[in-house]
């Protein structure tokens, strides 16, 4: 039963961790950049402009990540089952 739900372009779950670094990783930096404005006065208008679309950026990595996560543990519980509904 898991077969026909299977989908090729996540082969594997290190996929979904990738997501999350990546989501984590800008949010980490967009507030290191603003821990380095406000040692630089000059770059407070830049780091405004910046900060709101460099926070939903990573945040929708981390939200997709997530979601990726428990889709893939979900076709390990399809894959789990037989056909009659029973477990293996």
């Amino acid at each position: 039963m898991g077969e026909k739900y299977k989908i090729e372009l996540l082969p594997d779950s290190k996929t979904c961790y990738r997501y999350l670094q990546a989501g984590f990783s800008i949010i980490v930096l967009t507030f290191l950049v603003g821990l380095l404005a406000l040692a630089v006065p000059n770059l407070i208008p830049i780091y405004d402009v910046m900060v709101m679309p460099a926070l939903f950026v990573g945040l929708g990595l981390l939200l997709y990540g997530v979601g990726t996560h428990l889709h893939i543990m979900h076709l390990n519980m399809l894959e789990m089952r037989e056909e009659d509904g029973s477990h293996k």
